[in-house]
């Protein structure tokens, strides 16, 4: 991977690609900086896509249920036994949410509702239009890919992408600049030779219709 200083930003951009992504977990793990953690994700989807997709008739709410059965019969089984045999219960943790993290991830939803509610009320008053382009352009899309694939497939996908693609934008920098530097010459050298043709083609007509 590219040092810090230089790699992580993205065809000389002023912001890292990881300061795009949000920072802290999260883009660590989308830019495989945490490869254990990220590899794990990419195969749990790939796997779990595979499994309810190439098996007939297995859904994920029935695999759920089946792994819960099966775990809470071998711990109910394991805890029987070893009161019969006057053996250690299983280890199971103690699994309770704190009223901190409740309360955190509370403001988080609730921010979050805030700012769509209060998004919806500036685009249905006129108020942002350019949030109203960038939004109805974003359902549109949604809609075109909806008529393409299932919701399931396309989060499936989304995982996915976003496990591998920022990683190989961030590694491929140099090679991805330097063919978008290519492109973009190209493109000009086009743009000119056909402004050269139109003006030949504009010429000639004049010169004809003089004579």
């Amino acid at each position: 991977m590219n040092s810090p200083s230089r790699g992580c930003r993205l065809f000389g951009a002023q912001r890292s690609l990881h300061d795009l992504l949000g920072g802290g977990t999260v883009a660590d793990v989308v830019l495989w900086r945490k490869e254990e953690v990220a590899g794990g994700l990419l195969a749990t989807v790939v796997a779990s896509w595979a499994l309810f997709y190439c098996v007939p008739g297995y859904t994920l709410l029935s695999f759920v249920s089946q792994v819960l059965m099966i775990l809470l019969t071998v711990l109910f089984v394991w805890a029987k036994a070893a009161q019969l045999l006057n053996r250690a219960p299983p280890p199971v943790p103690l699994m309770k949410i704190s009223d901190k993290t409740t309360s955190e991830a509370a403001e988080i939803v609730g921010n979050f509702v805030n700012k769509v509610l209060q998004d919806f009320g500036n685009i249905a008053l006129g108020k942002d239009s350019s949030l109203f382009y960038k939004v109805a352009l974003v359902l549109l899309l949604t809609s075109i890919v909806g008529r393409l694939t299932d919701l399931i497939t396309l989060v499936y996908t989304s995982a996915v992408i976003a496990l591998t693609i920022p990683a190989l934008l961030l590694k491929s920098d140099e090679h991805i600049a330097r063919f978008l530097v290519i492109a973009s010459t190209y493109v000009q050298e086009c743009g000119r030779a056909c402004e050269e043709n139109k003006c030949k083609i504009t010429k000639r007509i004049s010169e004809k219709k003089k004579c």
